[in-house]
């Protein structure tokens, strides 16, 4: 099977223009990281006094923290809340890209912590950067991740293929290769 040219330039300039916007964030964002420039995140704490002692049950918690948020005219996050066991305690959890609340138990059965965090639009770049933003954020990471390789291979393969960039490409390519090995060594 002869493979098609034009079908791999299509392939490589589709996938190319498809994943730019995100690939660009991707780029900006790591490069602002490692710049240590993170963006800010507000964040504040209350204590909230329970009827009950504390005990671990999503729906108890989460009318809890509405009410708590109501009652502070703190936006509540858009996401999914959850509970996991954390250091031997309990940990609620609920947020989004832009707000997160977390709810711990105190030393007092009868009072919790609830934290209240808001970033800004940096600090959620940090957090799509670093894959913390959702499951769906996380797959199209994965498969960016795909693309780009989908991508870089095809146009290896076609620099490859045109005998006036075959040496450069070549020469490039190990270029590339000894830099990366250089890293390890």
């Amino acid at each position: 099977m002869k493979i098609q040219r034009m079908l791999i330039i299509k392939v490589h300039a589709f996938l190319a223009c498809l994943i730019m916007p995100m690939a660009a964030l991707y780029f900006v964002g790591g490069a602002l990281y490692s710049s240590d420039i993170k963006g800010d995140i507000d964040k504040q704490v209350y204590e909230i006094p329970l009827e009950s002692p504390f005990v671990p049950e999503l729906a108890r918690l989460s009318a809890l923290a509405r009410a708590a948020l109501d009652q502070r005219d703190l936006l509540p996050p858009r996401g999914q809340a959850s509970i996991a066991e954390k250091k031997g305690s309990y940990e609620y959890r609920w947020g989004d890209l832009k707000r997160l609340v977390v709810i711990q138990p105190t030393s007092d059965p009868l009072q919790v912590e609830l934290t209240y965090r808001e970033r800004s639009p940096l600090a959620q770049v940090m957090r799509v950067h670093r894959a913390e933003a959702g499951p769906l954020v996380r797959i199209f990471s994965i498969g960016m991740a795909i693309a780009l390789l989908v991508i870089l291979g095809s146009g290896v393969f076609l620099a490859l293929g045109i005998p006036k960039l075959r040496r450069t490409a070549m020469l490039s390519l190990g270029a590339g290769v000894l830099i990366l090995l250089s890293i390890f060594v």
